[in-house]
Parts: C-alpha cells; sequence; structure tokens
C-alpha cells in the first residue's frame, strides 16, 4: 500500500463522500445488510478508511444522541430506543468517557508548554492536556493566538475548545471571565 500525500489524501476524502452519503442513507433505511456489505466490499482499505474519517468528519459531537440517533425505533433486540432519543448526552461526552484507563493529565507538561513563548518543542500533550492549557492560558489573560502557538493547535481548536470550556464552567456553575484579558469582545 502506497503512502498517500495531502493531496492524495484530500482528493480520496472528497471521492469518498458520495460513497458516505450513500451509507448513511442505506444505513438510515433506505437499504439492508446487503446493500452495506455491497458497498463495503467494493472498497479497498484506504478507501475504507477514507470513508470512515469522512463520515465522523459529517457528525457534530457537541449533538445529543438523541437528535443523532433520532432514525432509531427500535434496538437490536426490537425494543423501542426511547432512553436514548431523550438523553442529553452529547457525542463528545461519549467519546471523552471512552479514553483509556491510565491515561490522565500532566499538570507540570502543561504548565511548562504555557510558560515556553516560542512553542514548547518537545512537549507532547495529549487532548485533556491541551483543553486544560487551553483553558489555564486563556484565563490567564494569553490571546488565542499565543496559546494555540505555545499548545500546537490552530487559533480556532483554541477557540473551540474555549467555547466548549466555558460552556462546561458555567453548567458546573463556576465563575467564567465575560472577558479575558487580552482577547477581543466580539470573539470571547
Amino acid at each position: 500500500m502506497k503512502r498517500l500525500t495531502s493531496q492524495d489524501r484530500g482528493d480520496l476524502a472528497e471521492d469518498m463522500l458520495p460513497v458516505a452519503a450513500r451509507l448513511a442513507t442505506l444505513v438510515q433505511g433506505d437499504g439492508g445488510v446487503q446493500d452495506v456489505q455491497e458497498l463495503l466490499d467494493n472498497l479497498d482499505q484506504q478507501q475504507q478508511t477514507a470513508l470512515l474519517v469522512v463520515l465522523a468528519g459529517l457528525i457534530d459531537p457537541d449533538r445529543s444522541l438523541g437528535a443523532l440517533l433520532g432514525w432509531l425505533d427500535f434496538d437490536e433486540c426490537g425494543m423501542p430506543t426511547e432512553a436514548v432519543h431523550s438523553s442529553r448526552r452529547t457525542l463528545r461526552d461519549l467519546a471523552e468517557g471512552s479514553v483509556p484507563r491510565g491515561v490522565g493529565i500532566d499538570e507540570v507538561a502543561v504548565e511548562r508548554a504555557l510558560a515556553h513563548p516560542n512553542g514548547a518543542s518537545g512537549i507532547h500533550l495529549n487532548r485533556d492536556e491541551r483543553r486544560l492549557g487551553v483553558d489555564r492560558g486563556i484565563r490567564r489573560g494569553l490571546s488565542y493566538e499565543q496559546v494555540a502557538e505555545r499548545l500546537g493547535l490552530s487559533v480556532d481548536a483554541v477557540k473551540r475548545s474555549w467555547v466548549r470550556a466555558k460552556d462546561k464552567a458555567r453548567a458546573d456553575g463556576r465563575y467564567v471571565p465575560t472577558q479575558p484579558v487580552g482577547q477581543i469582545s466580539s470573539v470571547a
């Protein structure tokens, strides 16, 4: 199997978009098990991987499980799926619950990353550590750009993480600064 360039991966993902749309319609009622199997059998391993990535990219992780699974009427045992439909848990909540045990937060690494003005090369942070770094960095008055550079993230990723952190803090009844130091009021 040849290694794909960024351009090749992008082209492959674009090629898989109609396949992803077809698979979604089959799974949600326009086909059966054999139709799904036939569609998947016609794809090689790289195409299947690209299909998974495209499908994942089409899902909003902040929508409730009820909204995402609303098309399901019954589970595999023929029982109504009311519990899932009424659930307010999001896909992100479900994913965060799947972090392998033993993977924690190294607060020293987070602090070291935030302390390096030119980025923390050599300091590898996991998802939870980066999330904590965004929260702490913004609360300390660092700009989105500074936090992004220090944690090795895009500015958009920092903004999204900060919005989620604010929402979670408010839901937990914790204080959230309305205008972090160094931030533009329209994005806080």
